[in-house]
């Protein structure tokens, strides 16, 4: 048995980007539910009409290298009351996409998460 969930969300001003895709499925008497998702934010748009608009953009964002780190974060759970595994990893950051004059400040996430039990369980 194999069912598959895709979702792919655009808010109504397209600020907002979210897909997700949940699989389940069994093999050998083991249950495994899976989620992708990968979610996205524009935080913030700059208009540069200068090359001096370019350069005090710049120094106002000394921080960039900053904000262009990526945060990631695993988690793992054993559970031998229920016969449960879980794992989950997070990758949160910021990056810039400059198109024509337009700065575009970028949030993500991006997660998976997965979930093994016993067939016998649900």
């Amino acid at each position: 048995m194999r069912e598959m969930v895709f979702k792919n969300l655009t808010s109504v001003n397209s600020r907002k980007k979210d897909i997700t895709l949940k699989e389940m499925f069994e093999r050998n008497g083991v249950m495994a539910k899976t989620e992708r998702r990968c979610f996205y934010f524009i935080k913030d748009i700059t208009h540069l009409q200068t090359y001096e608009d370019v350069q005090k953009w710049l120094n106002c964002k000394n921080d960039i290298a900053i904000a262009g780190k990526r945060n990631f974060y695993i988690y793992k759970e054993h559970n031998d009351d229920v016969c449960e595994d879980k794992v989950m990893c997070k990758i949160a950051g910021t990056f810039y996409a400059v198109i024509n004059k337009d700065v575009y400040t970028i949030a993500f996430l991006h997660s998976f998460k997965v979930r093994f039990f016993k067939a016998s369980v649900i």
